[in-house]
């Protein structure tokens, strides 16, 4: 028998999902993420990272960052490396489109794939979950597996 669901039903059945299996989902705090600069740990104004409430700060679930200028390994430019960025003083926006890729934590993707099984399944509902939660722009989601 084959089962047809519609996109808006699974986005709630996901957002279920989340909700149970990421407890606080919905209340999740963001801030500026942070990488290790070589003079201990900046802050990443490319990147916001989104964090559930019993986590701790640097527990990201996803970040919310920058496709343009975003570097995972933080090989930032110096200026970017030394006193703290201009941005890094005000809180992040969120709604700023340059904001435009969202990256999924290990955990997150690997549960995710272990329940729904193919990111093609979830990967666009999940961004509609995510910008509509959290006010944001995202056009892409990417993951990363070990």
């Amino acid at each position: 028998m084959n089962v047809t669901i519609t996109e808006s039903k699974f986005i709630k059945v996901l957002h279920t999902y989340l909700n149970m299996s990421f407890e606080g989902f919905d209340d999740i705090y963001y801030d500026w993420a942070q990488y290790n600069c070589g003079m201990g740990v900046c802050c990443d104004p490319y990147a916001i990272g989104f964090v559930l409430p019993k986590n701790n700060y640097d527990d990201y679930l996803f970040k919310l960052v920058d496709g343009n200028n975003y570097d995972d390994d933080g090989d930032y430019p110096a200026n970017i490396k030394g006193d703290l960025p201009e941005p890094c003083y005000n809180r992040p926006d969120v709604e700023d489109e340059n904001f435009d890729v969202i990256i999924l934590s290990e955990d997150m993707s690997e549960r995710l794939n272990d329940f729904f099984n193919d990111i093609n399944v979830w990967k666009e509902p999940l961004l509609s979950i995510i910008n509509n939660v959290f006010n944001t722009n995202a056009k892409d989601l990417i993951y990363f597996t070990s």
